[in-house]
């Protein structure tokens, strides 16, 4: 798998398979293009950034640009400095990254490029990766979804693994409802072909 090459070793991992009744060309489409917006998602990272809100409210600052109306994998690396691509397999495999101290109320953002993502290992930081993936079996597909972060020192992986603790269940439902909304793409995609 393409995340082996950018996180062999990791302190947490969480993955999420489903079958998918499409071809693998079909559902590789939908991974890239699924609007990935979803309201219990939408929501959690309400609850979850509503501290940053309210002080950037107290201090007068301008708020951020309202969230775009479609997020797709697709795009991810293209809206901004927090993600990268790593890696891409076209039809089968991609595989992005990110750096930053995710359990800060502003996510520590560390931008960097694909090239310097495997050997960053400045203290205090930790490293994510994404990857989605297909694999046909019998006609249809298997979609995986793994998320794997290597923190960069002890301090980083206490704090980290404080902070997991808490929003592993989250992360669980993020995951598994953008898989729900790709899996129901790839088959819709499937029932309009003539």
């Amino acid at each position: 798998m393409l995340i082996d090459r950018f996180l062999p070793r990791y302190d947490v991992t969480y993955v999420c398979e489903t079958s998918v009744d499409a071809p693998p060309d079909d559902t590789y489409e939908a991974i890239r293009e699924t609007n990935l917006r979803d309201p219990v998602v939408d929501a959690l990272f309400a609850v979850r950034d509503l501290p940053l809100k309210i002080a950037r409210r107290l201090r007068g600052e301008t708020p951020p640009p309202a969230a775009p109306p479609k997020v797709t994998f697709g795009d991810v690396a293209q809206m901004g400095p927090g993600w990268v691509s790593l890696a891409e397999e076209p039809g089968t495999e991609f595989v992005l990254g990110s750096v930053g101290r995710f359990w800060r109320k502003d996510y520590g953002g560390r931008p960097v490029t694909a090239d310097q993502f495997v050997p960053f290992n400045e203290p205090g930081y930790a490293k994510l990766a994404l990857g989605l993936a297909v694999r046909p079996v019998g006609a249809g597909t298997i979609l995986r979804y793994e998320a794997r972060t290597a923190t960069t020192d002890e301090s980083a992986r206490r704090t980290f693994r404080r902070y997991w603790r808490f929003i592993a269940p989250g992360v669980g439902l993020v995951m598994r409802r953008a898989v729900r909304r790709i899996k129901v793409e790839a088959e819709r995609r499937v029932a309009l072909k003539p």
